[in-house]
């Protein structure tokens, strides 16, 4: 009876050692976005922006993936395994999960990398714009690593957000600009109108066609080289 007590004790032991250990591993698909971005975390730095599911909006990742080779420009989807830590084992300004990598499963190139460039205006609608030569062009510059749009109406300068982008819809947030007033404020103020219209956009080879929720330009630009 003694001997039954010590065994089951020391089973109980073990068991309660192992578990507060954590040392029991959790395996999870993991998707990459295709470029760092500046973050905060101890100090400044560059994080990895990941997700669980392709639904879910990209968070910022804070540490390394053990085995993990990045490469910017491509979208990863990977198998990870999350190690959980014990929390007394761990520095305070230290996750308590460690991620190794199991295994890449896909590696594709980010199709909206194409998007991140200077993109000056050539036509409003169907109608070509035009500069005099004491005029700046109006143009834009995306960023859909940091999800930003910002340039010129030809009179003031303008900056927002990119609120969403896929392989084909785009829509920006609201636009600020300077206040400055000019002469003649018709093409700047159709240009601001139809960038709050944009709910979808096209490219060709040289030209980024932005277009409203029905599939009509609004805006045509040319890649700036």
């Amino acid at each position: 009876m003694r001997r039954t007590q010590i065994t089951t004790t020391v089973f109980i032991l073990i068991s309660f050692a192992m578990m507060s250990c954590n040392i029991t591993p959790e395996t999870k698909a993991l998707w990459i976005n295709s470029a760092r971005i500046d973050c905060v975390g101890v100090g400044p730095m560059q994080c990895l922006q990941v997700k669980y599911s392709p639904e879910e909006a990209w968070s910022n990742f804070y540490q390394d993936i053990e085995g993990f080779t990045y490469e910017p420009g491509y979208i990863y989807e990977v198998s990870v395994e999350l190690i959980r830590m014990d929390p007394a084992n761990v520095p305070a300004d230290a996750s308590s999960i460690r991620y190794k990598l199991v295994e890449v499963i896909s590696k594709k190139p980010d199709e909206l990398l194409r998007l991140n460039d200077v993109w000056a205006l050539t036509d409003i609608a169907d109608t070509a714009v035009t500069v005099e030569n004491s005029k700046k062009r109006p143009y834009i510059e995306l960023n859909t690593r940091q999800m930003t749009i910002l340039g010129s109406d030809g009179c003031n300068n303008l900056r927002g957000s990119i609120k969403q982008v896929s392989a084909n819809t785009l829509t920006f947030g609201p636009l600020m600009s300077t206040k400055k007033a000019c002469p003649d404020m018709v093409q700047p103020n159709a240009i601001n109108a139809a960038l709050n219209a944009v709910r979808q956009y096209r490219q060709e080879p040289g030209q980024l066609h932005l277009l409203d929720a029905n599939g009509q330009v609004l805006l045509t630009f040319k890649k700036v080289d």
